[in-house]
């Protein structure tokens, strides 16, 4: 999953620079916001390995641990101490091209079970949603010309997606999230 959101990032930046011909000199395109999808990432680089090796060697993702924080769920990215380093980030970072955000599942692992009824699992979507909206809106006002890739989430059985995935050759279904609202974006194309 890490490695197709990765593909996907690449497609985001590739439309966005036109030639995949590189200088040696790497710069921040991608910042890293969310949860452990995030913080894993960040820690194991995974998003600099995949576009040094798919021809973007000047093209370096920006994270912290602020900002890629294990376990955070969509409100901990509304208070102000997240808000604030996401703003100072995109500000003092011009090249920065792309959001990857990675947010919700927490959201969803800690507040759902199969105990609920449709109306309250309706409900807690719609809260979700809604929080997600606001992070969204708030990077978009802090700075319009970022793109925000929204990765989503492959739950709950990992196993069986994984299974799922392979047999069909399947890819993730991402989420492009614009000024003019969300659309799908499948990982390969």
């Amino acid at each position: 999953m890490i490695r197709n959101c990765c593909v996907a990032i690449l497609a985001s930046i590739s439309s966005l620079s036109g030639y995949s011909q590189c200088s040696e000199d790497a710069t921040n395109k991608v910042l890293l916001v969310g949860d452990s999808w995030a913080f894993f990432m960040g820690v194991d680089q995974t998003i600099n390995t995949v576009l040094e090796r798919w021809g973007h060697s000047d093209a370096r993702y920006l994270t912290n641990l602020t900002i890629a924080e294990n376990g955070a769920e969509t409100d901990d990215f509304l208070t102000a101490e997240k808000q604030d380093e996401i703003e100072a980030r995109l500000i003092a970072e011009p090249s920065i091209k792309v959001v990857h955000l990675s947010i919700g599942g927490n959201d969803v692992l800690g507040d759902w079970n199969v105990e609920m009824t449709t109306q309250q699992t309706d409900s807690l979507e719609a809260s979700v949603r809604a929080r997600l909206v606001q992070v969204i809106d708030f990077i978009l006002n802090v700075r319009p010309d970022v793109h925000v890739l929204w990765s989503g989430y492959m739950y709950p059985n990992f196993e069986e997606v994984i299974e799922l995935c392979t047999a069909s050759n399947a890819a993730p279904v991402l989420w492009y999230v614009g000024r003019h609202g969300f659309s799908f974006v499948r990982a390969d194309q």
